[in-house]
């Protein structure tokens, strides 16, 4: 072979390999970048992550999966019907993120289609914590676009402090989905349910509901092709689809789009309210689940009742006991659930102190809390004295008691010569194990007598958890927590936070967090209780990578 040749071949391979070196350097970078540009989330997920509803058009380079920013949010807050409720909303503190989104961030808080309240809020760089003002029968979309999406947190809280539907309620703004359960109501006298759904996309979405009880799945009246309409929301009474299903559980199938889906539980007892609460979805059925921890589960007065749901086989469920201290077994520790049933389960002789649970099982199940607070007594309290803690009797709708009684409009514009004290309700549902960040929004919680606010921790395997507090004026504070194996904590959470974020502490932490935020108060009439577990936030997404080598 002549040197010419040899040049002439060589120089085409060397043009091959500069060309091929280039495109893997270009490889290399965009698969770094797509890494680095969620920060703590999108690099280190633990394969935990929020689909956006936005649709995948963006490729990047490589083979596999590249977790990115979500770049769409939409969320929905439901409340109680007739009473006062009130949103809040924040975008992300810089501090979630190791290197913050670019771009103008923003979200939108707005009602529902056909319910109450007409403010349109925007959040945006100087005014990154909105809350709308309180509002009868609201329900609200939380939207955002682009670099404001991951992280978005809402909440809406209703309360009432009159007759008839008294309580607080506070729930946080929940993701869309194909598919929920909702566990929560009962079959006794006096117990009301409602599901609400919406949906926050651009086209009607069919609906099918199924329920289920300690039987079995019920046959329903009126529960299969239901329309929630585009940016609209459809109420059911959860007796008018299956009367008297005791321990019921809610199966939300939607076709067409994704929906958000919430539980209204009103319970009253003749004259007297036994509370109010509005839940959100537990988690997809699971072996492995977690229940966040009540601040006080083994106070005097206090009921815990944990309800099961086995949707497919048979289950045998062991429960333990998660505490300050570690582990503990509860006096109810193993239970068998039928398939296709749900059971409810008093749980006794739980510890002091912040107490989560541990739900493992042999086949997937899923779970929620009820917690209630007897009455503190059947003597009537005095007509005045209710009056003066009365802030919204004006607000007062028309309920039917079981025994005949109702009460109707203002206290002070009719004869109420008994007003007996009230206990209250809330449902805390099961967490699966997410170890991306979870969150909420917190509005104004002035409106309950003796608010107080707290946030509840647990952990499986020993971990520093970080807790990220927006305040109203839109600074943030940082908590580190450290937890040993299978234990719980308690943090105080000052009146004017108005968002919570909790995570593992360290980049890629494994460490499963489940939290809950705990209102408490009180007034002459009884106690006030609500709780809300918080849930994933809109993070990242997976980007399918196609790869080209150029030859």
């Amino acid at each position: 072979m002549s040197d010419t040749d040899t040049g002439s071949g060589a120089a085409p391979r060397r043009g091959a390999w500069v060309r091929l070196g280039c495109g893997l350097l270009a490889l290399g970078l965009l698969t770094w970048g797509s890494v680095q540009a969620g920060a703590w989330g999108p690099g280190s997920d633990g394969g935990q992550s929020v689909a956006s509803t936005a649709p995948d058009t963006e490729t990047a380079a490589g083979g596999g999966d590249q977790p990115v920013l979500v770049e769409e949010a939409r969320l929905a807050c439901a409340g109680v019907s007739g009473s006062p409720g009130a949103d809040a909303a924040a975008l992300a503190p810089p501090e979630l993120f190791a290197e913050q989104p670019t771009g103008q961030r923003s979200a939108t808080l707005s009602p529902v289609a056909g319910s109450a309240g007409s403010d349109v809020l925007e959040l945006r760089a100087d005014e990154e914590v909105a809350e709308t003002p309180p509002a009868e029968d609201a329900t609200s979309l939380l939207t955002a676009a682009g670099p404001g999406a991951p992280g978005l947190v809402g909440g809406h809280l209703s309360v009432s402090t009159g007759s008839g539907s008294r309580g607080a309620a506070l729930v946080g703004c929940a993701a869309a989905a194909a598919e929920h359960w909702l566990l929560g109501g009962d079959a006794a006298a006096g117990r009301t349910e409602q599901v609400v759904l919406t949906n926050p996309g651009t086209d009607p979405v069919r609906v099918d509901l199924e329920v289920h009880g300690t039987e079995g799945p019920v046959e329903a009246t009126g529960a299969s092709g239901l329309v929630v309409p585009a940016g609209g929301r459809l109420v059911r009474p959860l007796d008018a689809l299956a009367p008297r299903t005791a321990a019921p559980a809610v199966h939300v199938a939607a076709e067409g789009g994704p929906v958000t889906a919430h539980l209204v539980d009103i319970s009253r007892e003749g004259t007297t309210d036994l509370g109010v609460d509005v839940t959100g979805p537990s988690a997809e059925a699971a072996r492995d689940l977690v229940i966040p921890p009540l601040p006080d589960a083994g106070a005097d007065g206090t009921e815990t009742v944990l309800r099961l749901l086995a949707p497919e086989a048979d289950a045998v469920v062991e429960l333990g006991a998660l505490t300050e201290d570690g582990a503990a077994t509860p006096g109810t520790s193993a239970v068998r659930v039928a398939a296709g049933t749900t059971a409810d389960v008093p749980l006794d002789g739980l510890p002091e102190g912040a107490v989560g649970l541990r739900v493992r099982s042999d086949h997937p199940v899923t779970a929620s809390l009820q917690v209630r607070l007897a009455p503190s007594g059947d003597e009537p309290v005095d007509q005045e004295v209710a009056e003066q803690e009365t802030t919204d009797g004006e607000a007062a709708t028309a309920t039917a008691a079981p025994d005949g009684a109702t009460a109707t409009g203002s206290l002070q514009d009719q004869e109420q010569p008994l007003v007996r004290p009230a206990g209250e309700l809330a449902w805390v549902p099961a967490a699966g194990p997410a170890t991306q960040p979870v969150g909420i929004g917190l509005p104004d919680r002035a409106a309950v007598p003796g608010a107080e606010t707290s946030l509840s921790v647990a952990v499986l395997d020993a971990t520093a958890v970080e807790v990220l507090l927006r305040s109203a004026d839109g600074s943030t504070r940082v908590e580190t927590l450290e937890l040993g194996n299978d234990s719980t904590t308690l943090l105080p959470l000052a009146p004017d936070v108005r968002g919570v974020w909790v995570r593992p502490a360290e980049e890629g932490g494994t460490g499963v967090v489940a939290a809950a935020v705990h209102l408490t108060g009180s007034d002459d009439l009884g106690p006030y209780r609500a709780a809300a577990a918080l849930a994933a936030v809109p993070w990242s997404r997976e980007v399918t990578g196609v790869s080209r080598v150029v030859p």
